[in-house]
């Protein structure tokens, strides 16, 4: 399962550097624990935001159709997610 393991490092690493953009201000100290609404007050569209742009960036497409609010809670969790849900591009 590195392969999974290595995918969610590259996301840490791409929300890090999205979510400045996305929020449109600077992110101090960026944790894998960091809470993404209730510590960076990220919105349901920055969220999709946040999204579009790592399946941009990564060039992966991400399932949306399970997540839910546990898998956005933290930038740990939702690397967790994008890492294990993606859609292999056909």
């Amino acid at each position: 399962m590195t392969q999974v393991a290595d995918l969610r490092g590259q996301v840490v690493e791409s929300i890090g550097l999205l979510l400045p953009r996305v929020l449109k201000r600077e992110v101090p100290d960026l944790t894998p624990d960091t809470r993404l609404f209730s510590e960076l007050g990220l919105s349901s569209a920055g969220t999709l935001e946040l999204l579009l742009e790592l399946e941009d960036t990564l060039e992966l497409q991400i399932d949306v159709e399970e997540i839910d609010q546990a898998d956005l809670e933290t930038v740990a969790t939702l690397a967790e997610y994008v890492a294990t849900h993606t859609v292999a591009d056909e």
